[in-house]
């Protein structure tokens, strides 16, 4: 049976490859929830940039998950203007999901440095933090965050469905070393990344000529 909540898995995408893929339906199958997205950035205030522009990634995305009907494509960032900060894009996710659960899943690198994101304290008011851990990915929290983690932290994902927001939990993912930086080299450089991203995707950025001049991405 599926738990009635929303789950929210956001990046770059810069090219989404089967590393991104993987995870994604790794967590999805544990949580088991009936509505998971993932969720291109729009204009991401906390990178330099991203190589293409949105509405690439947010194509190529789509594109990858064609064949995965348990998996959706949420495009509010793209949409909206301005800076893409979590913590508006999750107040909008709220907005629509009412008293339902809402799970943002990051990563553990990004759950690292969750205290330097806009108005951090005020994710916990608006959505579950699951974060996404792999075999070799160590957890290095600031003493604030650390804390703030240790009181909210659950074992189990059923306990993450009896409130609206504000707790964490861990789940470990499969390691895949696939990066969008690499698939960007090899791509300037002229080698082929095949069977490291969808063959949809590789053919949309071969057609649209992106990443061309990404030898240093």
């Amino acid at each position: 049976m599926k738990n009635d909540a929303i789950a929210i898995f956001g990046g770059t995408f810069d090219p989404v490859h089967y590393g991104h893929l993987r995870a994604a339906a790794e967590v999805a199958e544990q949580l088991k929830v009936s509505d998971f997205r993932l969720l291109p950035a729009g204009h991401p205030p906390h990178r330099e940039g991203t190589w293409a522009d949105a509405y690439h990634r947010l194509a190529m995305l789509e594109l990858a998950l064609a064949p995965y009907p348990d998996l959706a494509v949420d495009d509010r960032e793209v949409r909206r203007s301005g800076p893409s900060f979590m913590v508006d894009t999750l107040a909008s996710v709220r907005a629509d999901a009412g008293d339902a659960p809402v799970l943002l899943c990051v990563g553990q690198d990004a759950a690292n440095g969750l205290n330097r994101w806009h108005r951090w304290r005020e994710l916990f008011d608006l959505a579950h933090l699951v974060i996404m851990t792999r075999p070799r990915s160590r957890p290095r929290y600031p003493q604030d965050l650390g804390e703030m983690f240790a009181e909210r932290r659950v074992q189990r994902t059923r306990d993450l469905m009896t409130t609206p927001a504000g707790r964490v939990r861990q789940v470990e993912v499969t390691q895949l070393a696939i990066s969008s930086t690499d698939i960007r080299r090899q791509l300037a450089s002229g080698r082929d990344p095949r069977f490291l991203l969808p063959a949809t995707v590789l053919a949309y950025i071969r057609k649209h000529g992106l990443y061309a001049q990404a030898a240093g991405a």
